[in-house]
């Protein structure tokens, strides 16, 4: 049974590494995001004195991200990603903990009831114990009394049994002659 608990040795060879995700890119887009990509602006210009496209699809006067620009979105996003996240799962340790406390209080006055319940019955049998042994030590008491009053009527009888027999004795002798 102790093997059951035995520390079990630590042998890293057989765990199997864990996977590497892969890299983050913006500029792919997967069905299974977990947050929506930040919106850009309206690129589309407005109608009348428009200037005309350049070959990268953006107008003249909007300028390129810029790289830092990027990596401070990409780090909001998962600070609100990680915010969530936290969010959610203190949430549930939360309602876990408030379910716990719950439970803790009930068994805490489940317990308490058993042990008024357990003291009353302690009460109980020591009030029947210390009955039972008035009672008995009246039984005795009682008996003693009659023990010595039968040995009074022993003493009486053994007195005068020979003294009824002597007088049984001549009544009989008396009877016979008549």
């Amino acid at each position: 049974m102790m093997a059951l608990f035995d520390k079990k040795p630590d042998d890293k060879s057989k765990v199997p590494a864990l996977p590497t995700p892969p890299s983050y890119m913006p500029s792919q887009s997967t069905p299974n995001s977990i947050s929506s990509p930040p919106e850009l602006p309206d690129l589309t210009p407005p109608p009348g004195d428009a200037p005309a496209p350049s070959l990268s699809g953006r107008p003249d006067n909007v300028p390129a991200p810029s790289e830092g620009h990027h990596a401070e979105l990409m780090t909001e996003d998962i600070e609100k990603i990680v915010e969530s996240i936290v969010n959610e799962k203190s949430s549930k340790v939360n309602d876990e903990l408030t379910n716990l406390t719950s439970w803790k209080d009930d068994l805490t006055k489940q317990v308490s009831d058993f042990k008024k319940q357990l003291d009353d019955l302690n009460q109980k049998l020591s009030d029947s114990q210390n009955a039972m042994i008035g009672k008995v030590e009246d039984y005795n008491k009682s008996i003693g009394d009659v023990n010595v009053e039968i040995q009074a009527m022993g003493k009486v009888f053994q007195k005068l049994i020979p003294e009824f027999t002597e007088n049984v004795r001549k009544l009989s002798e008396t009877v016979n002659k008549k």
